[in-house]
């Protein structure tokens, strides 16, 4: 699990996620876009829900490993794959997400394995 801080709060969400949402911040930024993210979020009592973000040039925000006594990884495949597809569809000048899914290439063999 990863733990995102953001806006003097913060919120736990699966590792794949993490890393999708702060690669898409970090391409927004150095771009000096804007874009709402809405992601899954583990609650302090094991609960799921949804957080709502407004990404930007000024966003700071950091994602922490965070070990969890809760059985199950936050996983939104498709989520990631949009994140993904957002990020590099924009880095070769596309307007909007890629109609083509992601390769299997694009994920490290870690990653690969905690989708198994």
């Amino acid at each position: 699990m990863e733990r995102i801080h953001y806006a003097g709060t913060s919120f736990l969400t699966g590792d794949l996620i993490a890393r999708a949402f702060v690669g898409y911040a970090r391409f927004l930024s150095a771009h000096r876009i804007s874009a709402a993210v809405t992601i899954p979020v583990r609650h302090p009592d094991g609960t799921t829900g949804r957080a709502n973000f407004l990404l930007g040039p000024t966003s700071e925000l950091v994602s922490v490993s965070e070990s969890s006594d809760l059985d199950s990884e936050l996983l939104d495949l498709p989520l990631v794959d949009e994140l993904r597809e957002l990020t590099n569809g924009m880095r070769t000048g596309q307007a909007g997400p890629m109609l083509a899914k992601p390769s299997l290439d694009s994920f490290t063999p870690s990653e690969l394995a905690e989708m198994a």
